[in-house]
């Protein structure tokens, strides 16, 4: 079995001279060879969330690079625009191209490349995939092999990797909140005075992965508790379709529940996450936690399951970490659930963190703090943008298919 890389133990050097020294590397190594980020850029899905944040990670070293839309989509989201807008290209040279895609979708972006002319031998091929469950399923790992090198956007989705013989080094996902304006509380209709929860229903993953019912749940310990407790869960649901607008139906009448259906934007995502006190998510399983860690570099506090990838971000000191034990997953529970194990939180111990928090509000702002530093050092842009510097220096130095490329252009 191959070892995979590891994160490394000492802090990121993310300070003014760290940058400033890589962006004269990036300049000095890198210009002449192209670098193309591949994959769903303007796509409100979680392969897109990563390669966008990417393409931030190396605008903060002044990292020449180019995106080509795989799959396309509407575009819909004008902060997505924006980025992309100096950045996409229609061609696909050799060079160095990095493709981002959740697992199932491997085989098919290969075929689409293909497709849009591009030749895989031509240039150094890297792959991130998303994967949220520890097995990888063997046709999966079949594919991932053909590229010659993998990086991770978890310690967990690493680990996993390693469990299958793939060889991966963790570069981490981007987690900077973009700066603009938010809408206030009562454009969502959520009450000023109430302590909110929020929480990220995700039809386009394995539904019961996200356990979003738990949540419903935690609420339900919580007015036990205290039935006069001013306290509101706020429901986003992402790309919701019919099946998700029938079951937002049957809790809607729940004055302490808010459901949102409209599928949202860059504004509206930032908005609701500025407006809630605590973002939750008593997941069974993430590949990286995106949603807690976007909260977590908002300043906002972030509650969630003590396994998998979110803990790249939490700790006991920084977030509410739930307690859980891990049970086999059975026929029914995920395409691929032959072999898997899965965290199930404990809802008590939920309740029981939340509890002080909600008395003592200023104890969770405090958490939130230390969470936000934390994070944006170890998974802000620069430092990010750092890491991949530093595999795109070594790639260049030792891949003959991008120093072929560099003599052709010479």
């Amino acid at each position: 079995m191959k070892r995979s890389r590891s994160p490394g133990s000492g802090k990121p050097d993310t300070t003014g001279e760290a940058v400033a020294a890589g962006r004269g590397r990036a300049a000095a190594v890198l210009d002449d060879v192209p670098v193309t980020f591949i994959g769903r850029p303007f796509a409100p899905v979680a392969p897109g969330e990563a390669l966008r944040g990417h393409v931030m990670a190396c605008d903060a070293l002044r990292l020449h690079h180019r995106v080509f839309e795989l799959f396309p989509t509407t575009r819909t989201d004008p902060a997505h625009r924006q980025l992309m807008a100096a950045r996409e290209r229609h061609d696909l040279p050799g060079g160095i191209r990095i493709f981002h895609a959740g697992g199932a979708e491997v085989e098919q972006a290969m075929m689409a490349f293909a497709e849009s002319g591009g030749r895989f031998d031509d240039g150094y091929n890297i792959i991130v995939p998303i994967y949220d469950l520890p097995v990888i399923p063997a046709q999966w790992a079949t594919q991932l092999r053909r590229f010659d090198e993998i990086w991770a956007l978890s310690g967990f989705i690493r680990d996993n990797l390693a469990s299958s013989g793939l060889d991966s080094y963790w570069i981490g996902q981007t987690l900077d909140p973009q700066p603009g304006p938010c809408l206030p509380r009562r454009y969502f209709g959520v009450r000023e005075s109430a302590f909110v929860l929020l929480h990220f229903f995700d039809p386009s993953s394995w539904v019961r992965q996200r356990n979003s019912h738990a949540v419903l749940a935690l609420l339900d310990r919580l007015r036990r508790d205290d039935p006069y407790r001013d306290v509101q869960l706020v429901l986003q649901v992402l790309a919701a379709g019919p099946e998700d607008e029938a079951w937002a139906t049957t809790i809607a009448g729940d004055p302490q529940v808010k459901v949102i259906t409209t599928p949202p934007d860059s504004l509206h995502l930032r908005s609701l996450i500025s407006a809630c006190d605590c973002v939750v998510s008593l997941h069974h399983a993430e590949g990286g936690g995106r949603d807690l860690g976007e909260a977590m570099a908002w300043g906002r506090l972030a509650m969630g399951t003590g396994w998998s990838g979110n803990l790249d971000l939490m700790t006991g000191e920084n977030s509410l970490l739930v307690r859980h034990r891990l049970v086999k997953l059975k026929k029914g529970d995920h395409p691929h659930w032959r072999g898997q194990s899965w965290a199930e939180p404990d809802l008590d111990h939920a309740r029981d963190l939340l509890r002080p928090v909600l008395d003592d509000p200023e104890r969770g702002r405090g958490i939130a703090r230390r969470g936000q530093a934390e994070v944006l050092r170890s998974h802000g842009r620069h430092a990010v943008g750092l890491r991949i510097l530093d595999r795109l220096e070594r790639i260049v130095a030792t891949a003959p298919r991008v120093l072929r490329h560099k003599r052709a252009m010479a």
